[in-house]
């Protein structure tokens, strides 16, 4: 009884702990969101806003299950939540994934409370609800990726329609018809924003908030000063296009340069770890003194604090940003 105590303990106190950073680091993005909303249905016409306030209400959709929707949908931790779906290009919905996080944490708990101890349960619990955000935040950094390969040629496929006589948001719309994802359809976006009323600045803004890379904020910047200043934008877009691509090589070769440090981090990292798994497998009781003492605690959580410092620094060393 007591184990299964623990477990609910460790996940709650886990889920709450990720709600409770998740809106305090995107505290200031949920606030702009909340002004861009407000801006929008200040301006927009009855049925306009209608139509946006339909659309809001289906994205924010938490969950097909009537509960669980009820839980969570109007939560800023859910609009964080959500936006950080988006921004990995991901279809599952708000209360899919807190579940997956929710189960990750309580089956990788069981396991190490079942066949280890409760401690190294409570560290399992932890690493199960930390997983699936880090599989969101790899696939946020795959479609970013992906986006800043494409951008250069999307900018091209704008420079070129608008030469041919297209507006930019005509030209936007044609790109995110040919294109593929991702940029396609966030190009897309941007031309439905726009045409149900939403401000081009209030539009292009969100697309940077999607994508949130330095090319992004470039290309936003640029089509932003253009619509104050004036100014030829296709010779704007060709000479941006030709900075990304100049940048897109140097990174290539700081990426060799720093293959090094970035797999020692890794390595580094997964070798005490692996081997304290195949002890605590192969002698339980070898590991007991770790679990059972002041000094071994103390110890067991100076090695982990360890770990995490020295994998920080090591990836920061090889993440030279240009």
């Amino acid at each position: 009884m007591i184990t299964y105590l623990v477990l609910a303990g460790v996940f709650l106190g886990t889920l709450l702990l990720i709600v409770g950073a998740f809106a305090f680091v995107n505290r200031r993005r949920l606030a702009d969101e909340a002004a861009i909303r407000s801006r929008l249905f200040g301006e927009a016409g009855p049925a306009t806003q209608a139509a946006h306030i339909e659309i809001f209400k289906t994205s924010q959709r938490a969950s097909s299950l009537a509960f669980l929707n009820s839980l969570l949908e109007g939560k800023n931790f859910t609009a964080v939540v959500q936006a950080e779906l988006d921004r990995a290009g991901s279809s599952q919905t708000v209360g899919t994934f807190v579940l997956s996080v929710g189960v990750a944490a309580a089956a990788l708990g069981y396991i190490g409370v079942r066949f280890v101890s409760p401690v190294f349960g409570a560290m399992m619990g932890a690493v199960g609800a930390v997983a699936p955000i880090m599989v969101l935040k790899v696939m946020q950094g795959k479609r970013y990726k992906k986006f800043e390969e494409q951008l250069p040629e999307g900018i091209d496929m704008l420079v070129n329609a608008m030469k041919a006589g297209y507006s930019l948001q005509a030209a936007m719309k044609f790109i995110g018809d040919e294109l593929p994802q991702p940029l396609g359809p966030e190009f897309g976006r941007f031309y439905d924003e726009q045409r149900l009323g939403m401000d081009v600045r209030a539009a292009l803004m969100n697309l940077q908030t999607r994508i949130d890379t330095l090319d992004v904020k470039m290309f936003v910047t640029a089509l932003l000063i253009q619509r104050e200043t004036g100014g030829n934008l296709a010779e704007i877009m060709t000479n941006l296009s030709t900075l990304m691509r100049e940048r897109a090589g140097i990174r290539g070769q700081i990426d060799v340069l720093t293959a090094e440090p970035k797999m020692s981090a890794i390595v580094l990292t997964s070798l005490p770890l692996g081997l304290f798994v195949v002890i605590n497998v192969m002698n339980p009781d070898y590991m007991q003194p770790l679990y059972n003492t002041g000094t071994g605690r103390f110890m067991l959580a100076y090695g982990v604090a360890s770990l995490l410092v020295g994998f920080v620094i090591l990836k920061k060393m090889g993440n030279i940003q240009i």
